[in-house]
């Protein structure tokens, strides 16, 4: 009999173990958690610094972070490995707390940051804003991460900045940026030195003084617009860059140049895209490929090196400028033409 209830003791008791592991590590929220003061970080007031809450609701195991509505303050916050922070969409707003980035994801593998808004201290006039490195996420020796459904603004930086972001072996997808909307920042979006093989997708890029910024390699940008900035996509080597592709956007009614590539080296695919109003400046660079779109705005290409401006529509009455060594076919009508 003493076996027996010895059996049924194990049989019932290690299903609750389970199910308190389990609890501690799934979705949890952050109102759960207290403050230093004591204070719920209940989104009432955006005053109050809720660092301490959030640092506590991410150190308790993987799992899911929920954030509710509401506007909540914190900074320089880690996201560790297998955890995923999620907001309740546009209704939950992150102001910064005055550090210099409000989520710094550095050597940290495996994590996601969804649906919410990151709001920096950046004011005035988005036109003159300075490059301070202040950022919403700061991304650095970091690989098989998400970012989805997110507004990042205000930023005396980048809404996204990201640095040596790859792996060598094996050669896979580091990253992945999903919905992301930047605006009223230096820099809508910057794929730093060696911030290598991330997918993006759906961004939108409007009112910053660079929409994105292309020193990495190997990056794959698909469907997203880059509208209404100074200059809507600056692609600069940096150590291994360029050699990536760009491809179905709308890079429309910037300022100053809708596309500047300066001292590209490894080449750029630049397809089915279209240009409306600005300067497309190709210099001193090697490979870029402007293929099968609208060209709708000054074109200007400077350097001995060889590009190709191949098989796009033109629109308007613009200025263009070759050097000799640049290929130019098939667009209709013809370049030569205007």
């Amino acid at each position: 009999m003493k076996k027996l209830f010895v059996i049924l003791a194990i049989v019932v008791i290690s299903p609750l173990t389970y199910f308190c592991q389990v609890s501690n590590t799934g979705v949890r929220y952050l109102t759960d958690y207290l403050n230093a003061d004591g204070k719920v970080p209940d989104g009432l007031d955006n005053a109050i610094d809720d660092t301490g809450a959030m640092k506590l609701a991410l150190s308790a195991g993987p799992g899911v972070v929920q954030i509710g509505p509401g506007h909540f303050c914190f900074g320089d916050i880690e996201i560790p490995s297998d955890v995923m922070v999620v907001g309740s969409g546009p209704a939950t707003i992150i102001h910064t707390n005055g550090e210099a980035v409000i989520f710094r994801q550095e050597k940290i593998n495996r994590w996601a940051l969804r649906d919410l808004v990151l709001d920096g201290e950046a004011k005035g006039n988005w036109k003159e804003r300075k490059d301070e490195k202040q950022s919403g996420i700061l991304i650095a020796y970091s690989t098989e991460w998400e970012i989805s459904g997110l507004v990042i603004r205000n930023m005396n930086g980048a809404g996204i900045e990201m640095t040596y972001v790859y792996s060598s072996s094996p050669w896979k997808s580091n990253g992945t940026i999903i919905n992301v909307q930047s605006t009223k920042n230096f820099a809508g979006i910057r794929y730093g030195k060696r911030a290598e093989y991330i997918n993006s997708s759906m961004l939108g890029c409007y009112e910053n003084v660079i929409g994105c910024v292309i020193n990495g390699g190997n990056n794959k940008i698909t469907n997203s617009n880059f509208n209404s900035n100074l200059t809507g996509i600056l692609i600069e080597d940096k150590d291994n860059g360029s050699h990536g592709s760009i491809t179905n956007c709308l890079v429309n009614h910037n300022e100053e140049y809708s596309v500047l590539c300066r001292g590209v080296k490894n080449g750029m695919l630049i397809n089915s895209c279209c240009f409306f109003g600005a300067t497309m400046l190709i210099e001193e660079s090697e490979g870029v490929n402007v293929t099968s779109g609208i060209i709708a705005c000054n074109v200007k290409v400077i350097g001995e090196k060889t590009n190709r401006i191949a098989g796009n529509n033109i629109r308007g009455d613009f200025t263009y400028e070759f050097s000799p060594s640049t290929i130019v076919q098939d667009n209709f009508p013809s370049f030569d033409s205007k």
